[in-house]
């Protein structure tokens, strides 16, 4: 069999020469800054023709002159603007305290002040009273037995028809009978009885009364008594009343409390921010006490009343404070200096004699003191330094506790060279 050719039926491409991208022509040296739009040419466009990028003037000009200014500008701070130092700086203090006297209305005025309270109050009764009251009244006694009188005796019994036991209080006589005809009128008399026992169940209506003593004989029907009237005033009951030891405990203890009270009553009448008061220099006393109950009046309650008199010497914070700070100023050894905020003080009351307007204060006073410092010797010694060789410096200053340093403006990294402008800030907070 013939050998057979195979041959690639697909024709191979056609490979086309590209020709290389034109480079963009520069700029017509004629296009120039200020002097008209620019022309860029572009062969690789389709249409082969140029391509014009318009810049206007104000786009490029604006930008520039404003970072211009500004360069000017930070380049004329930092040559013009002088730098400047501020230190601040805390000085080792040490405590004083000093003790003197004081006399209000001598070293610093004073002012008495007085104020009355009136007090009222009530309190109980504690004694027991008993209430033991016979009835009275009056009765008409008959003698119808003959015409002779009859005697009868102080505290001749008679008993009630209801069997109530009453007496006469002195002898009485009753008149004769007498007659009329011959009819026999009876003698009497109208005398005063009393109950034999104290009770309301005494207090009885009008009745008839017979005599005991009589009873047996032919005389007790013919002698006896009426009345016409009821019986009053018996009572039996047991009441308060007020007695001695009432009285005295009341004033006692009503008298102490209205004391302590008309003292804070006056103290409260003071500004506290003006004046200071001590406890030792307010006197107070009773003018008045009186109560309308009596000892052995029987009552539940009694009202006791009470007029009190409070008196002070008073004298203003301001005045004691500026005393103490005259007068520790005096003490600050030399070459040292009084840190005034600090000053503090206590004080307790010698002697008080409000008729004269006078207290002796012993006081104490305590402040802090610091050490007198040479502010230009500083200056000199920390002039055109960094912040870290100023802080070696400062330390050599055994007066110094603690400082802090600022600089100005902010790129300044030394103290300046002048001590004019370097500017000190004592603290003592």
């Amino acid at each position: 069999m013939p050998t057979r050719k195979v041959f690639d039926i697909i024709p191979p491409k056609e490979h086309k020469e590209t020709a290389p991208l034109a480079k963009p022509e520069k700029p017509s040296t004629r296009a120039k800054l200020g002097t008209g739009p620019v022309l860029y040419r572009n062969k690789v466009s389709g249409t082969g023709k140029p391509v014009i990028l318009k810049i206007k003037n104000k786009v490029i000009f604006w930008p520039a002159l404003t970072v211009l200014v500004l360069v000017c500008g930070a380049l004329a701070s930092y040559l013009l603007i002088e730098p400047k130092a501020e230190i601040s700086f805390w000085p080792k203090k040490s405590p004083l305290a000093v003790k003197t006297q004081v006399v209000i209305g001598i070293d610093i005025p004073g002012e008495v002040k007085t104020q009355e309270c009136p007090f009222s109050q009530e309190f109980p009764a504690t004694g027991i009273k008993s209430l033991s009251v016979k009835a009275n009244g009056m009765i008409r006694v008959y003698n119808a037995y003959s015409t002779q009188a009859q005697i009868l005796i102080a505290n001749t019994r008679f008993v009630s028809a209801d069997g109530k036991l009453f007496r006469i209080s002195q002898k009485i006589v009753i008149p004769g009978a007498h007659y009329e005809g011959s009819k026999l009128i009876p003698g009497y008399l109208d005398t005063k009885v009393e109950a034999g026992e104290a009770g309301e169940e005494y207090n009885i209506g009008p009745s008839t009364f017979s005599l005991p003593a009589l009873a047996g004989t032919p005389r007790y029907t013919a002698f006896y008594a009426q009345s016409s009237g009821s019986m009053t005033g018996g009572l039996k009951s047991q009441t308060t009343q007020v007695t001695d030891g009432d009285l005295s405990s009341a004033k006692d203890s009503f008298s102490a409390t209205a004391l302590d009270s008309c003292k804070k009553a006056l103290q409260s009448s003071l500004s506290p921010e003006d004046h200071l008061v001590n406890e030792e220099a307010i006197k107070s006393e009773i003018i008045d006490i009186n109560t309308i109950a009596k000892t052995g009046q029987a009552v539940a309650k009694f009202t006791l009343n009470i007029k009190v008199a409070a008196t002070a010497l008073v004298f203003k914070k301001s005045d004691l404070e500026g005393f103490a700070k005259t007068y520790i100023a005096t003490k600050v050894p030399e070459g040292k200096q009084l840190d005034q905020n600090s000053v503090a003080l206590s004080y307790l009351p010698e002697d008080v004699d409000l008729p004269k307007g006078k207290i002796v204060l012993n006081v104490e006073i305590s402040a802090e003191i610091y050490p007198t410092i040479d502010e230009n010797s500083i200056k000199t010694a920390v002039t055109s330094q960094r912040p870290d060789e100023v802080s070696v410096s400062l330390k050599r200053f055994p007066d110094i506790d603690n400082f802090q340093i600022r600089l100005w403006p902010f790129w300044v990294n030394k103290t300046p060279s002048g001590v004019e402008k370097i500017t000190l800030k004592l603290k003592l907070d």
